[in-house]
């Protein structure tokens, strides 16, 4: 149930939005007003409006006959943001590893840890919110607040893509793992070629791991 504050459609709006990000609603299903409207316990207007911000933001397509669709995301879509990711990444990790302090290290190591912690317990959602704190707070501290603004507005997009290429297999998971290990030793050693390149070969190797999801679908 939604606690009932306004405005009632952005909190629809967000609601629907994390259950598509981690996974309740797959591209495909149809997202019908009158359970939704049980599920929150709330009318069906702000239903409705929530549908419409959802389209607007390509999360989902309306549909004749069919409503409010949840987007699949096409091959040609995924790999131009995926080449703007990958530039944006870089940037954020180059200016963070000259920013970062022995403190800032000590808080990449947890949040590895976490992420690493959730992966052995098998708790995929978790674990996927783990791996949005690693790549967020490198971006904080990259003391880029334009960057920042990019980043963070793509990266609910980023996060569904990335769900699918990390879900996809349990290697997967393990590498991504590996590959943030990597970023994390660059940053250690404030080396920032490293740090780079490390970012670099993630967002390529997360790359060829969505390519490949979408080509079996």
């Amino acid at each position: 149930m939604l606690e009932k504050q306004l405005p009632y459609k952005h909190k629809v709006y967000e609601a629907i939005k994390k259950d598509i990000l981690c996974g309740k609603y797959a591209p495909g299903d149809v997202l019908n007003e009158r359970p939704l409207s049980e599920e929150l316990g709330i009318s069906r207007t702000p239903i409705r409006e929530a549908l419409q911000m959802l389209a607007q933001d390509g999360w989902v397509q309306i549909e004749t006959y069919k409503g409010a669709v949840v987007r699949a995301f096409d091959l040609k879509y995924m790999q131009e943001l995926s080449k703007i990711r990958r530039a944006l990444e870089v940037c954020a990790v180059e200016d963070a590893t000259a920013n970062i302090t022995d403190a800032d290290v000590r808080h990449l190591e947890e949040i590895q840890a976490s992420q690493r912690q959730m992966l052995d317990h098998f708790n995929l959602e978790n674990y996927i919110l783990w791996d949005r704190e690693f790549h967020c707070f490198i971006y904080d501290l990259s003391h880029n607040q334009e960057l920042i603004h990019l980043l963070r507005n793509y990266f609910d997009i980023f996060r569904f893509l990335g769900t699918q290429a990390v879900m996809n297999t349990e290697e997967r998971r393990q590498t991504t793992l590996q590959e943030h290990q990597s970023i994390l030793d660059a940053m250690r050693n404030r080396d920032v070629a490293a740090a780079v390149q490390a970012m670099r070969y993630h967002m390529e190797s997360t790359e060829k791991n969505m390519t490949s999801y979408v080509g079996r679908g």
